[in-house]
């Protein structure tokens, strides 16, 4: 797919946000400080404003990997917001993990896709 970024401030937008979901998830990841879920959730509704909006190939054609991403998202607050007492349990921080892998999977394909790798 042909990117151009010349010009396409939504796009640059977008990609800008792709790398701070790809941090954030990587982190998230890494440390276990799943209070970096909050910031993941304010970026992947930005992107998604985006994304749904955008009708160029640069964004239909990752429509895959960000429904990933979206879906995802959606259940890791749904797995955080299950929690009983506020805490965290092994499966919701297991699932959690897979969750943010997914997510982390699909950012790098999308950054792929758009020859930025």
């Amino acid at each position: 797919m042909a990117t151009d970024l010349v010009g396409n401030v939504k796009l640059q937008r977008f990609i800008e946000l792709l790398a701070q979901l790809n941090h954030l998830s990587a982190d998230a990841l890494r440390s276990g400080k799943l209070e970096l879920i909050a910031s993941l959730n304010g970026v992947v509704k930005e992107m998604y404003s985006i994304q749904q909006g955008g009708e160029e190939d640069a964004y239909t054609a990752i429509e895959e990997d960000a429904q990933a991403i979206y879906k995802n998202c959606d259940a890791i607050t749904a797995m955080m917001k299950s929690n009983e007492n506020g805490e965290i349990d092994a499966a919701t921080n297991t699932a959690v993990k897979k969750f943010l892998r997914n997510i982390f999977d699909a950012t790098v394909r999308i950054v792929t896709a758009y020859g930025l790798v």
